[in-house]
């Protein structure tokens, strides 16, 4: 027997009947019944945590270099080499005929 709708569950749903209409509704109503009926479960994936032996660096200032193998590493340079970017807003409305 299937779970009834859960608040999540119901609060998606009219999400999706307020965007999308009726039609919406249905749709998510009928993936709702297929994911219960094949009964997939979210896997529960716990959180990783490293511990360093540091304080961690500022790669954006100083770069940083990884040594993958004895011939090969890989360097990223400081963004500070760079000049800043400059972000220009596009004019909107003006065509020429």
């Amino acid at each position: 027997m299937l779970d009834p709708i859960t608040e999540a569950e119901r609060a998606m749903m009219e999400r999706a009947k307020a965007r999308h209409g009726s039609l919406g509704a249905m749709v998510f109503s009928g993936m709702l019944g297929l994911e219960k009926i094949l009964g997939r479960k979210p896997k529960d994936e716990g959180a990783v945590i490293w511990e360093a032996s540091g304080e961690p660096e500022d790669i954006d200032a100083d770069g940083i270099s990884i040594a993958l193998d004895d011939e090969t590493q890989v360097v990223s340079h400081p963004n500070s080499q760079r000049e800043p970017r400059r972000i220009r807003k596009r004019r909107s409305g003006t065509t020429t005929d």
